[in-house]
């Protein structure tokens, strides 16, 4: 019979140890359910040198007190080659360690109280198809059937995962653990890590880790990986490292037997109730995810371990209430166990890891936002096969700790943002929805005349950027949906101007890098694939590359003087990007990240010229000024660099201006505007515009795994370039191959239908060969368009992908589309170099 434990406090490793090494190849800090399984990983691909410290026991932090539910499908692609191994590796330890790990295939059943739930619902189900993950779509009868505890009487459907299911969290570690140990690692308990030994070496200006000190010594290592739960962030900043996490407390209580809690039940989540509910030895375990959570300082937290902060009804109150409506018999079950115990939580939900910006082979794996028993598996070999093969093997840019900022690991800001991201776990996730919480700390000097001219702000990265402009007749308040949220019309409206006036964009939050010195050209030629050896005043799109050919980042590199540089990257990618750059530059070239320094107005349309010829007397004809260049002049009264791009595929210039200027140069643009038809626009429009041109988008729709040439950037990888740069090798190699495997534009067909967002199934000729990596709704195309990943056997050819019937899978109903080597809209780029 398979044991069930809980909030287990008496597990014991007889292999655990109080003596320190003095050396290892990797010291992994922390030996929870996370630290056991970057161990596991690591000895199963022949690493038999690690070490694992833990301050208390095994277990002692988060882990022990889990709920111990195992769902094998997530909210993206990406995250569900994460977590969909979790189940057959909790099921199959036992025969390989002796150590029970007490999984159980229930199931997990999840029910809708609305239609928006059930939508929601819906698109996991076709994540579940693309994985091959068993699911159903269930009536509310089937409810009944698979919970007959269960009123459902309100529920208008739901979804089932068969080969879903429960753990003992405890012994699902120790049985990692003893596997690890098994493989030769050393799991030393009762030792505090106090810091970490970094050195610099070949020159390079950022450190790399040499060793983590102790309060009982020191042990060298080539790699250390921290995984302390909660603790994590602390341990980070010992080696000057930021990891932007926070606890939060974390409730489930444990009802007395009961004969319906039958031991059949599959996992129950009520997510309208912000609850879900699991057998337990005849009992029921009732957790929650309330909307506002409880956060709690890390000093306000015992070290000790096993730390539970007692009952708190009052705060429990709502989701008990929620709770009894949906199992009656809680009106009357009395509780035997009300579990109240932190576990961190990250400004946006998703986990931590990868190698940390600052400190290379220095690793992180922690944050996992009370899912450390779902990601585990996953996401510990996802850090050993880095560790191992020197990059990442997987698709981690929604995880990588560098997509956060280090200014978001001040404790006050955190404190407040987890108050909210506890219950995003079980909240509707909108497309484009916002945080509520810790708002406005980042502004770009334009905030108070966008706001002004009917702004409707969105954040990134913590600025605050206009994601769209309400009209007279549209609110100032987000209406989400899954089809036609209430910034269509103002968006559609704004990409008319762009198309066809004048359209003017805040994107001051650029990422934006000077990059000089003596040897400012020869690092910059090293570390990009495009040759940026070009006269003064030229703008040049170019790929970061690792050494088997992934898109590291695509930045544009504007050459300024002989050995002056302007890097702008995404604004989400300014930790990353600064990372690049300091670890690929050679000592002679000096980064500096002016990103505060300057902000940017983009001013683009048809009608472009009109708008900036009343704010300066640059010649902006195409003779003088054409696409790709990059001139400083006079605009309005400030000395502005004026670089012809637009990322929205129309004739354009964006002017960087100190930021003490721009408020200034933004109203003589505006003032000089009615009579050219300039409008405002916001980031909504902005995405929707670049997506029907197919402008790529790293993060989302390129990364880390993808080659140029797949992903249709050949173009910035220069054949004929004389210095030699990173992956050069690969790159041309790549170049000769063939396209199984394409990045192509989607645009829906027929009626307009449901919206494209992100990660919709992309099914051709019936088969499921790929999805949408992002979408919108094109108003220029009257289409939803997008971009898509597809994959097949032969090469992916424009006449395969024309001949064939192809449908995009949205909430479980399937739609025509087609599908393009080419973008859709201006295929040939023309309108740029008007």
């Amino acid at each position: 019979m398979i044991p069930e434990r809980l909030a287990n406090r008496d597990l014991r490793a007889p292999f655990a140890t109080g003596d320190l090494p003095s050396s290892a190849r990797v010291v992994v800090v922390g030996g929870g359910i996370v630290g056991s399984s970057v161990a596991y990983h690591l000895t199963r691909l022949g690493v038999d040198d690690v070490v694992v410290l833990e301050r208390g026991r095994l277990t002692n932090g988060t882990t022990w007190h889990a709920a111990g539910l195992v769902a094998q499908v997530r909210g993206t692609h990406a995250l569900t080659e994460l977590s969909k191994t979790n189940a057959d590796l909790y099921e199959r330890l036992p025969a390989e360690t002796g150590v029970e790990t007490g999984f159980r295939r229930v199931g997990a059943l999840s029910v809708a109280r609305t239609e928006v739930r059930l939508q929601e619902l819906l698109y996991a189900v076709s994540l579940a198809r693309d994985a091959g993950i068993p699911s159903e779509i269930l009536e509310p009868a089937d409810v009944k059937k698979h919970w007959p505890p269960a009123t459902t009487d309100d529920v208008v459907g739901g979804t089932l995962f068969p080969t879903d299911g429960t753990v003992n969290p405890g012994d699902a570690a120790l049985a990692l653990a003893t596997g690890a140990h098994a493989g030769g690692a050393t799991f030393v308990e009762g030792v505090r890590v106090t810091g970490f030994r970094l050195g610099r070496g070949n020159g390079t200006r950022v450190p790399s880790v040499g060793a983590v000190a102790t309060d009982r010594g020191t042990i060298a290592c080539e790699h250390a990986v921290i995984a302390a739960g909660l603790w994590s962030s602390e341990v980070a900043r010992l080696a000057g490292v930021s990891i932007p996490l926070f606890p939060a407390e974390h409730v489930w209580v444990m009802t007395r037997e009961t004969p319906g809690a039958d031991e059949s039940l599959p996992i129950l989540r009520d997510l309208d109730g912000y609850l879900y509910v699991r057998h337990y030895r005849g009992r029921y375990v009732v957790g929650a995810f309330e909307p506002r959570g409880k956060p709690r300082a890390p000093s306000t937290v015992d070290e000790g371990g096993f730390v539970e902060f007692g009952p708190d009804w009052d705060h429990f109150a709502p989701v008990l209430a929620a709770a009894r409506e949906r199992l009656p018999e809680l009106e009357t079950l009395e509780f035997e166990h009300y579990l109240r115990a932190p576990e961190s939580f990250t400004p946006d939900s998703n986990f931590h890891l990868g190698e940390t910006p600052e400190v290379r082979r220095l690793y992180v794996a922690a944050g996992f936002n009370s899912q450390g028993i779902i990601y585990a598996p996953g996401a510990g070999a996802a850090l050993a096969e880095w560790i191992v093969e020197g990059r990442p093997t997987r698709d981690l840019a929604e995880v990588d700790v560098a997509r956060s900022g280090r200014w978001q690991n001040n404790r006050a800001w955190l404190g407040e943002r987890t108050r909210e991201m506890l219950g995003r776990l079980y909240a509707v996730h909108w497309p484009g929805l916002q945080a509520a919480t810790a708002r406005g700390v980042r502004r770009t000097p334009l905030r108070d005349r966008l706001d002004a001219a009917g702004a409707v702000f969105g954040e990134a990265a913590g600025w605050e950027r206009a994601n769209w402009f309400a009209t007279d007749e549209s609110t100032r308040e987000y209406g989400y949906s899954f089809d036609r949220p209430n910034w269509f019309g103002p968006v559609a409206e704004e990409s008319r101007a762009a198309r066809e006036g004048i359209a003017l964009f805040d994107l001051s939050t650029y990422s934006k890098f000077l990059v000089e010195g003596a040897g400012a050209l020869t690092g910059l030629q090293r570390l990009f694939t495009s040759d940026l050896d070009v006269p003064r005043g030229r703008v040049v799109y170019t790929l970061a590359c690792n050494e088997r050919g992934g898109i590291e980042m695509d930045p544009t590199v504007t050459r300024l003087d002989e050995d002056r540089f302007l890097v702008a990257a995404p604004t989400l990618a300014q930790r990353r990007t600064e990372m690049l750059l300091r670890s690929g530059l050679p000592p002679d070239a000096t980064v500096t990240d002016v990103t505060s320094g300057f902000a940017v107005l983009l001013v683009t349309g048809p009608r472009a010229r009109e708008a900036l010829s009343a704010v300066t007397d640059a010649d902006l004809s195409n003779d003088a000024f054409p696409f790709l260049a990059a001139r400083e002049v006079d605009a309005g009264w400030a000395r502005a660099w004026m670089l012809r791009v637009s990322y929205v595929g129309e004739l354009g210039w964006e002017l960087w201006v100190p930021t003490e200027f721009a408020a200034d140069l933004h109203d003589k643009l505006v003032g000089a505007g009615p009579g050219a038809a300039l409008r405002h626009a916001g980031f909504l429009a902005f995405d929707a515009l670049r997506l029907e041109r197919g402008f790529r988008s790293w993060g989302h729709d390129v990364g880390q795994l993808d080659d140029p040439f797949a992903a249709g950037l050949g173009f910035a990888v220069a054949a004929g370039k004389g210095a030699e740069f990173v992956g050069r090798e690969a790159l041309e190699a790549l170049r000769a191959g063939p396209r199984t495997r394409r990045l192509v534009s989607v645009r829906m067909t027929g009626d307009p239908g449901p919206t494209l967002w992100h990660d919709e199934s992309l099914l051709v000729g019936g088969a499921r060969r790929g999805f949408v990596t992002s979408g919108a709704f094109g108003p220029t195309l009257d289409a939803p368009v997008g971009l898509a990943w597809v994959e097949r056997d032969e090469p992916v050819t424009q006449e395969w992908l024309r001949e064939s019937a192809i449908e995009v899978e949205i909430r479980g109903q399937t739609f025509a589309a087609e599908a393009s080597l080419k973008p859709f809209y201006d295929p040939d780029g023309s309108r740029l170099r008007m």
